[in-house]
């Protein structure tokens, strides 16, 4: 009887142990979530959209495959409309003026002009025409594609 009161008991202390046990292996078996940081899309940080002073008139003289240089001066505002006004060099003596507006990329680096136009890098006075796939030109004419902001 003994045996088998000592039996039962070892059982019980055995159940309990292991209940307790499993109790532990829950918690320590449960996976944490991954925490999800804030992703900045370039709108509340440091870009050119709010860090430069970037409305006002830009000019230059841009490439041409079939004449002296585009003179152009561009005019962004601060309402999102621009002007663009070009003279192709050798060719003409009137501008030619296209007039829209614009909106700025996720980033806040680059505007992006109606009227199918090819986009613009924002820097420090300074507008980059891009290619139209939004890439800075490379090689020795890169400069080329700079206009310099007027300053009053």
């Amino acid at each position: 009887m003994k045996t088998t009161i000592i039996n039962s008991l070892c059982i019980a202390l055995v159940l309990f142990v292991t209940s307790c046990n499993s109790g532990k292996k829950k918690e320590t078996q449960t996976i944490e979530e991954p925490q999800i940081e804030e992703v900045d899309m370039g709108l509340t940080g440091d870009n050119s959209m709010t860090s430069l002073d970037w409305d006002g008139v830009y000019e230059g003289e841009l490439p041409c495959a079939d004449c002296e240089g585009i003179k152009t001066v561009v005019t962004i505002n601060s309402d999102n409309t621009y002007l663009i006004q070009e003279t192709y060099l050798g060719k003409e003596t009137t501008p030619i003026e296209t007039k829209g507006t614009f909106e700025w990329d996720d980033q806040g680096q680059r505007i992006l002009l109606s009227n199918d136009r090819n986009p613009f890098f924002v820097g420090e006075n300074t507008l980059t025409l891009l290619d139209s796939d939004g890439n800075k030109n490379t090689g020795d004419l890169q400069e080329l594609y700079v206009l310099r902001k007027v300053m009053d």
